[in-house]
Formats: C-alpha cells, structure tokens, sequence
C-alpha cells in the first residue's frame, strides 16, 4: 500500500504519525461517546431515578450503607480511570495501545493514593479495612517457617528427601523463577541482576529475625533461591533481550493492511501485543561515582519493592495464597517496565527539550513514592510488633559495608577531581 493512504496524525510519538488505515479507528478517542456513556452508567448504577429506600432494621440498614459506600467507591475508582484513559497524557510506552499505559498509570495512582491512606490509619483500622477486599483476611495466620529442617543428611536414614521435597515442590518456585525473568527484562543488564539476587538474600539474613518467612535453610538461600531458581530467571530473562535486541534490529512494522496473506494479518495482529521498539541499557555504573550512585539507588528501591511485599503481608495479615498480593505484584510490573526505562533515559538525559522526559518520567516518579510510602506504613505499623533486638552481626555488617561503599566513592571522587584538574593544567 502506498504511504500516501496511510492516516496522518499529530502525534508526539514517531510511530503513531502515520496509521494504517484498517486500524486507525482504535487511536480515535471517542471522548464524548465515553462520555455520554460513563455518565448513563452512572445514571443507571447510582439509582438517580430509581432510590432505594433503607431498610428499617438496624443491622440491615448498616449492611445497607456499607453495600452503598462500596458501590459509591468502585465507581470512584472507575470514573478515574476512564478519565486517565481519555484525557491522561502518554508516554513513549504505545504497546498494545496508548491507553493501556494511561490505564495502568491510573491504577499506579490509586494504589499509591491507596497507600497514603492507609499510612492515616492505625494498625487495627488497617487490618480491618483489609477484610473488605478479601474475605479471608480476618485473622491473623501463622506463616509457614522454611528453616525448620534444615540437616540434609539424616544419621541411620540418609539423604532428607522430605526436606528436599517440600522446598523443591513449593508452589512459589516458579512465581520465584518468573519474577526474575520480569526483572532481567527490565533492568536487562547481567550484573545489576545479580547485585539485586545476592542483596535480597543478605536483606533476609538481615530481617530474618523479624519474619519467619526469612527463616530458610542455607542450601535453600542459596542453592535453590540463588544458584537455581535466580539462575534460570536471569538466563530467561538475558535470553529474552538478546532475542529481542537481535529481532527488533531487522524486523518492519508494516501495518495489517499491507500483510499479503490472513496469516501474515494475523501474525501481525499479535505482534501488536510486543514492543514497538528495543533498546538495550548501558547503565555505565563504573563511569563516574554520581553515576554508580544513581543506579545503586535504583537497585535499592527494587530491593525495598521485594522487601516491603513480606512486611506488608505480615503487618496487615495477608495469606501468602491470598490475590492481593498478586495484583500487586501486577501493578509493579505495570509500573516497572516503563519506570526503569524512564530512570534510564533520566540518567542518560538524551531526552530532546520538550518531552516528557525532560524531567523524572510519570512511572519512574509514581516508583520512587509508592516504594517510599510503602515503607513508611511498613515503619509505623511495625512499632510494636518487632522486639526482637537487631543481631550485633547484622549492625556490623551493615556498618561496614556503608562505610566502605562512603569511603570508596569520595576516593573515586577525589582522583577523578585531581585528574580533571591535571588535565586541564596541562592543556
């Protein structure tokens, strides 16, 4: 097909300028259509024509009020994101479909806004609340303690295979294996992964003596966690940026309408559901000790991302099966895959005047506050329920591994001062 039939746009991004004609329709907006509809759903939802009349006893009645606020706040939540998903400005993220990114920042946002309400509250009101997106939220349970049986070798038995089995057999083995593929897909750089693999495991020797769940057998730490499950994540995940990196290089995004065969169309429409483009980070942590600074801080926030999920669950009382802590493992992912890349261009400031990453992008700024408030509910609502004493070897470790990390970069900075000026002497 001629590129004269394809469909013109003002678009900010290069690869929405021209639209092929059989899909132009889904970049359309629609905002008053979305509009005349949002509001008769709400019309018909809300009961504006039609009121319900309370009930006269009194239990009813409260059972009455809560069923009207739940249904006032979905539809709170819904108006936001269809707002976002019209009207919300995009990012460079355009895969499978613009608004899919304004949909997930909008969710970014509610949660976040989630956070910073639940950070008001007191524990108890916390847990309570809680109940109220799931059911089985009610109690607290005891978590599941993996050091319990650590020895390997039973004397008269042989091998543990119980042991063996029961870890090895976990239903959070592959959930493990598929988190680090996501990882590697985001940060896409072999050494980082491996920073983030050893860190996580040091943070749970580190808190180990706060939650049970970081109570694991040394082979489980790093045998299976490190040396196996990390290990085929990380390979997965390089594996799948070299794939990536090779095919985007040569492949052309030609639209359906110029697919000769249905198959070909096909093909086509499901690679709308791949990136538009790929681009491999350099993130330069030896360049400069501002730059190794700069990306170890993002190691930190991903650490305290992964940290944060078991003090969360602990606090508030959420069964490791429970599906809250899935969606919220989904909303990281949503976030992270366009908050790396923006960190990424932040630091490498290529970004031309005038686009959104002229500045800390939306994802990347959305990370750095829900890692933050996180924290802080994690902070008060822990006062309390961790007395246990910090274990001198922790404090000591930790001590000195600040200082050696403080003392290598103001040397670092220092000889390359001293260098600077040489040079510039010399010239």
């Amino acid at each position: 097909m001629a590129d004269r039939a394809m469909v013109k746009t003002n678009s900010r991004h290069p690869a929405l300028r021209e639209l092929d004609p059989k899909t132009a329709f889904l970049y359309t907006p629609h905002t008053v259509t979305c509009l005349v509809l949002g509001i008769g759903l709400i019309v018909y939802t809300s009961g504006v024509f039609d009121v319900p009349v309370p009930p006269e006893d009194e239990g009813a009645r409260r059972e009455f009020s809560t069923a009207n606020a739940k249904r006032g706040i979905w539809a709170v939540m819904f108006v936001f994101m269809g707002y976002s998903v019209l009207q919300s400005p995009s990012t460079t993220m355009i895969r499978p479909h613009p608004s899919f990114w304004r949909l997930a920042n909008a969710v970014s946002v509610m949660y976040l806004m989630f956070m910073v309400w639940l950070l008001f509250q007191d524990v108890g009101d916390a847990r309570l609340f809680m109940k109220h997106l799931s059911g089985e939220l009610r109690v607290e349970e005891p978590e599941r303690p993996y050091g319990g049986n650590c020895q390997l070798w039973i004397e008269g038995q042989g091998i543990n295979w119980g042991a063996i089995r029961e870890t090895v057999l976990d239903e959070f083995v592959v959930a493990h294996i598929l988190g680090w593929w996501a990882k590697a897909v985001m940060i896409r750089n072999h050494s980082l992964l491996w920073v983030l693999s050893i860190g996580f495991e040091l943070l749970e020797l580190t808190f180990q003596h706060m939650l049970p769940n970081f109570n694991e057998c040394w082979w489980d730490s790093w045998i299976l966690d490190v040396a196996t499950c990390n290990l085929l994540g990380i390979a997965m995940g390089m594996w799948t940026v070299r794939y990536f990196d090779s095919a985007y290089s040569t492949y052309n995004w030609r639209g359906i309408s110029e697919q000769p065969t249905l198959v070909a169309k096909a093909k086509r429409s499901f690679l709308q559901f791949l990136p538009h483009s790929w681009d491999n980070f350099d993130w330069g942590m030896y360049s400069g000790p501002a730059r190794c600074i700069a990306v170890f801080t993002m190691v930190a926030v991903f650490l305290a991302i992964e940290v944060q999920a078991f003090f969360l669950k602990y606090i508030l009382w959420v069964p490791p099966r429970n599906l809250l802590n899935t969606y919220r493992l989904l909303i990281w992912f949503m976030v992270g895959l366009p908050a790396v890349r923006e960190y990424y261009e932040f630091l490498e400031g290529k970004a031309p005047e005038g686009t959104i990453f002229n500045k800390l992008g939306a994802f990347a700024w959305l990370a750095a506050a829900t890692s933050l408030v996180e924290a802080l509910v994690c902070i008060k609502f822990g006062k309390g329920l961790f007395t246990a004493p910090w274990p001198p070897g922790v404090i000591i470790f930790w001590s000195s591994s600040a200082l050696a990390f403080s003392l290598t970069m103001a040397v670092w900075s220092i000889r390359l001062r001293l260098r600077t000026d040489k040079r510039k002497k010399s010239d």
